[in-house]
């Protein structure tokens, strides 16, 4: 028989939260969707491909946060790269940035299929953009989906 997870501070933290906040997390990983108890709710930290949660243990990180951790956590050149970015020139502006374009020009140039791009946020920003640019393209309103796709109506 497999060895329990010592998830004591995962679930006590849980219990917190559901008192602070609407289900007790954000994002779609909903504890109800798991078997209570045998699976951790909090993580403490990633390094690489590696995370561990608020009780010390360890796991691969298979899911990339989402997506946008495919290269890993706490890699120092990246990290570097985006502390000095903020602190020359600040982020997360309402409006673009010239390294949009700088972005867009680099991706054509591996991408041999990328004649345009949109950078956007969130994935349920990027699935709202295909959602869009395939109706206005085939004319239809109806949108046929399997699975997650973000979190807009």
């Amino acid at each position: 028989m497999a060895e329990h997870l010592k998830l004591d501070k995962s679930m006590a933290m849980f219990a917190e939260a559901q008192t602070l906040v609407p289900g007790g997390v954000a994002g779609i990983r909903r504890p109800y969707n798991f078997v209570q108890g045998e699976y951790p709710i909090f993580f403490d930290k990633g390094k690489g491909g590696r995370i561990r949660d608020v009780d010390g243990n360890e796991y691969i990180d298979y899911l990339c946060a989402y997506g946008p951790i495919i290269i890993g956590y706490c890699e120092e050149e990246i990290d570097n790269a985006v502390i000095e970015q903020i602190r020359q020139k600040g982020f997360c502006f309402s409006l673009t940035q010239p390294m949009q374009n700088d972005l867009v020009r680099k991706m054509q140039e591996l991408i041999p299929c990328c004649d345009m791009a949109a950078i956007v946020k969130t994935g349920s920003d990027a699935t709202t953009i295909a959602i869009r640019v395939a109706r206005a393209y085939t004319g239809k309103v109806k949108i046929a989906r399997c699975g997650y796709h973000g979190w807009h109506d």
